[in-house]
Formats: structure tokens, C-alpha cells, sequence
């Protein structure tokens, strides 16, 4: 009896504890939407991402997409007609990734990448990131199978990180653009 009362009952109460706070915990995190990554840009945020990303787009609404792809976050579309952005999230050096934004036309055709958030290297991968060497520009023109710009020396792994982030966002606006553009 004295084994009970010392070591089982106690551990047991502590158990129960930890499963209903963390399940409280778990309810409030999907309830307050924590959990949707990338979600509640404010107009100015958007209009600060798109002016780089999708530089012709006159306003952006989000759209609720029926993909469940990991890397996407959200998509917009231009209310004149100017194309898609996507945001997403690639792997780059930093294990947070690379949360950035591609704008694509109707066409399919990268206008832009706007990096909003990254975690890489200061002063080498971050140079990259934060287009210091206008490696951005180098995706603007290219579609989905043409994008294959050098990456950075010193600056692979952010550099791939890029580039599968905008090969990403270009096999997202082929699957999305009925739904999004209504093409």
C-alpha cells in the first residue's frame, strides 16, 4: 500500500495533469488558427510582397485553395486580372526554411519572388535571401521546366532552397489556375 500512495498514485495524477493541459493546449492552437502558417498578411504586407513579387497586381484576395501540398501556405489572386501569388515555404540551409512569395501571370510566366521570412546565414546565405546580388531577378521570365539559375557560391543550400521554392509555386500555378484564375 505504502508503494501506491508514494509512487503509483502520484505518477498517475501527474499523467492525467499532462494529458488535459496539453490537450487544452492543442484545442486552443487550432482554434485561435496558430496553426495555418503565413496566414494574416495585412493589405500593407501584401502590398509591400506583391510590388516585388507580382508587380502589376492591383490588389490581392486570398483564395482558399483544395490542395494540401506541405510547402504552401497561400495563394492570391490579382483582382485586375495580373495573375497569381503564391506563398510557400522551402528548405534552405536554416531548418525554418525560406517563407517567400512568387508571382506568376496567367500565363504561368514568374514576375517576381519576394523573400518575407528566412533564417539562413547572416552574411552569406541571408545575401542571397535578401537579394543583395539580385539573385531574385535571375527567376523573372521563366516557367514551369526552365528554371536553372547558378546557385551561389557559399550559398548552395539557400540558393536551392530558392529554386525549389519557385520550381515549386510554377507546378502549384499549373495545378491552381482553373480554381484560382478561372482559366
Amino acid at each position: 500500500m505504502k508503494i501506491w500512495h508514494e509512487i503509483v498514485k502520484p505518477t498517475l495524477v501527474l499523467v492525467v495533469v499532462c494529458a488535459v493541459v496539453s490537450g487544452a493546449l492543442a484545442l486552443t492552437y487550432n482554434l485561435t488558427g496558430v496553426a495555418e502558417l503565413g496566414s494574416g498578411y495585412s493589405s500593407e504586407e501584401l502590398a509591400t510582397f506583391s510590388a516585388k513579387a507580382l508587380p502589376d497586381a492591383d490588389q490581392l484576395t486570398a483564395v482558399k485553395v483544395s490542395t494540401e501540398d506541405e510547402a504552401l501556405l497561400n495563394v492570391y489572386k490579382a483582382e485586375n486580372g495580373a495573375g497569381m501569388a503564391i506563398v510557400l515555404n522551402s528548405k534552405g540551409y536554416s531548418s525554418d526554411g525560406i517563407t517567400m512569395m512568387v508571382g506568376l501571370n496567367p500565363d504561368g510566366v514568374i514576375q517576381g519572388v519576394y523573400i518575407i521570412a528566412q533564417t539562413e546565414t547572416p552574411g552569406i546565405g541571408d545575401k542571397v535571401a535578401n537579394n543583395e546580388s539580385d539573385y531574385l531577378e535571375k527567376f523573372v521570365g521563366n516557367t514551369q521546366g526552365q528554371i536553372n539559375p547558378d546557385t551561389v557560391a557559399g550559398a548552395t543550400k539557400t540558393s536551392n532552397g530558392i529554386i525549389n521554392g519557385c520550381t515549386k509555386a510554377t507546378e502549384l500555378f499549373e495545378q491552381l489556375k482553373g480554381e484560382v484564375l478561372g482559366a
